[in-house]
């Protein structure tokens, strides 16, 4: 069949989606969007979109899937659909629809990185590069066929939002790929198997230990949560902050410090910190109760050298905490 021909649709929860969405049009090839229920800013982008170009648009809920949204699929009857952060799993009645199935972009190398936030974990670890992948959907999530695999560089320094941003971008390419590939027999497919449980993400994982952690796990922390979770978890003065940004730091002639501790404070060049493996962050961001503030603001604030971030002061979760890890 004629990639050209098909009928298509897309699941998607994020504006991570609108570049799926954005090619889909331009081939004339998309007939509906699928978003969940719950309202937010990112899906308002994309019920402006499908309003402006005419694209039939269903939101669903979990108790939707089986009757709503079965009926709105095959009244449309498409040939295939896409689905990049949809956060429901699909029963097979929906599964079944397309005629060459639902096909999902997963942001990590399956089965390793299965689970509901690959990227963190990517980007965690300090890896180098990132895995695409493409898969026909089954019963359980992260498993199925893969169709398709692309692996994406990870530029140096970037953080949980830009990757994804590009990683969405990136996806785009693969499109005219997996199309074709889903036409093949399922038997010429590789099986996504001996999936493992995926690492949850709680407080704990967004918590910078100043004693144990190095700059490059410290940044690589940091760079992991924003801004998703808001930022890496410290204590500052007895008050949970999160920090956003850093940047190492070569600093000369400076003694008689602990990890954790602020070795400089200067109006013009910010705060810098010392970590375990005696190299230096400079603190770019950070989130405090107050706001958001740079290491300069917090010198002008009154922020001196020699005072302590903490790790193991008990960790009071925030409202800004409980909106990141629900999203």
């Amino acid at each position: 069949m004629n990639i050209m021909k098909f009928k298509a649709v897309i699941f998607t929860n994020s504006t991570w989606g609108l570049p799926l969405i954005n090619e889909l049009y331009k081939m004339d090839i998309l007939y509906g969007i699928v978003i969940p229920t719950k309202v937010h800013s990112e899906n308002d982008q994309i019920i402006q979109f499908a309003r402006q170009n005419r694209i039939s648009l269903i939101s669903v809920g979990k108790e939707h899937l089986k009757h709503e949204l079965k009926d709105w699929l095959m009244e449309i009857n498409p040939d295939v659909a896409l689905c990049m952060t949809f956060p429901y799993l699909i029963p097979q009645a929906v599964l079944d629809i397309p005629a060459k199935g639902i096909v999902n972009f997963h942001f990590g190398k399956l089965p390793k990185y299965a689970g509901p936030d690959p990227v963190f974990w990517y980007l965690k670890e300090g890896k180098r590069t990132i895995t695409i992948t493409a898969h026909r959907m089954g019963l359980e999530f992260d498993q199925g066929q893969i169709l398709f695999e692309k692996e994406v560089q990870i530029i140096p320094g970037e953080n949980w939002g830009i990757l994804g941003s590009r990683l969405s971008l990136s996806s785009v390419s693969m499109i005219s790929s997996i199309l074709s590939k889903i036409q093949e027999s399922p038997e010429n497919l590789k099986e996504i198997e001996n999936v493992m449980n995926s690492k949850s993400i709680d407080l704990k994982s967004l918590q910078i230990d100043w004693v144990k952690q190095t700059a490059d796990e410290i940044e690589n922390l940091v760079n992991a949560c924003n801004p998703k979770y808001g930022g890496a978890i410290t204590n500052f003065r007895g008050v949970v902050v999160r920090i956003l940004e850093v940047s190492p730091a070569d600093l000369r002639n400076v003694h008689s410090f602990t990890p954790g501790n602020i070795v400089l404070a200067d109006a013009h060049q910010g705060i810098f910190v010392l970590c375990s493996d005696y190299k230096f962050l400079r603190i770019n961001l950070l989130w405090t109760p107050e706001g958001y503030i740079s290491g300069q603001k917090l010198v002008a604030l009154g922020v001196r050298g020699n005072e302590k971030f903490y790790t193991n002061e008990p960790i009071v979760e925030s409202n800004a905490t409980k909106d990141a890890m629900l999203s």
